[in-house]
């Protein structure tokens, strides 16, 4: 399998090409749902995680501990994360009032709203992946880790030095439930632009 930087674009083309196909004013629902799940995301992990760092909690009964906690939790919030794109996209849309615009534009407006669910859904499985020190190496997918480093030099800038992926960029990377970032902000946004017609 090649490098997952290239895994990531080709699914951002796919997701491009769902919102060239069902436009923009749909695409906006899952923009809507994805913004307010990276919010919940970013203050339940710090607090998942804490709970199973503490001492005596039942999940230690089950076999879940800090040593094991990473393939867990990657597996528990990548199947939520799925559930979330899945019912977005599925039955009744929390699709946005009003006309598409025909031609062109209206095709460069799916596009692009296409292109930024692309990158908050699988940005945001990418910074699963990396947050729990990518659990499924095992299978081989992605990364070689028969070399030196995990991730080719482009990958490694864009998950650790730039933090380019959604919950970084625009939460604090789940790093304490206190934290905020601009997730706030922008599911107020996404709301008002959702009432306000």
């Amino acid at each position: 399998m090649g490098p997952i930087e290239g895994m990531w674009l080709a699914l951002v083309f796919v997701f491009i090409l769902l919102g060239v196909i069902r436009g923009f004013l749909k695409e906006l629902g899952l923009t809507t749902v994805m913004i307010v799940w990276l919010f919940g995301m970013d203050q339940i992990i710090p607090r998942v995680e804490d709970y199973i760092r503490s001492e005596g909690n039942f999940l230690e009964g089950i076999g879940i501990t800090e040593a094991n906690m990473g393939t867990w939790l990657w597996l528990l919030f990548t199947l939520i994360t799925l559930v979330v794109v899945y019912v977005a996209y599925q039955g009744e849309t929390l699709a946005f009032e009003g006309q598409p615009p025909k031609g062109v534009q209206g095709v460069l407006l799916g596009a692009l709203i296409g292109a930024i669910n692309g990158y908050l859904v699988t940005g945001t499985l990418w910074w699963l992946l990396n947050r729990y020190n990518y659990p499924i190496r095992a299978t081989g997918m992605f990364i070689d880790f028969s070399a030196a480093m995990p991730l080719t030099p482009a990958a490694e800038r864009i998950v650790n030095e730039l933090r380019l992926l959604p919950p970084d960029l625009l939460g604090q990377g789940a790093d304490t439930a206190t934290s905020l970032g601009v997730l706030p902000l922008l599911v107020v946004t996404m709301v008002l632009l959702r009432v306000i017609r």
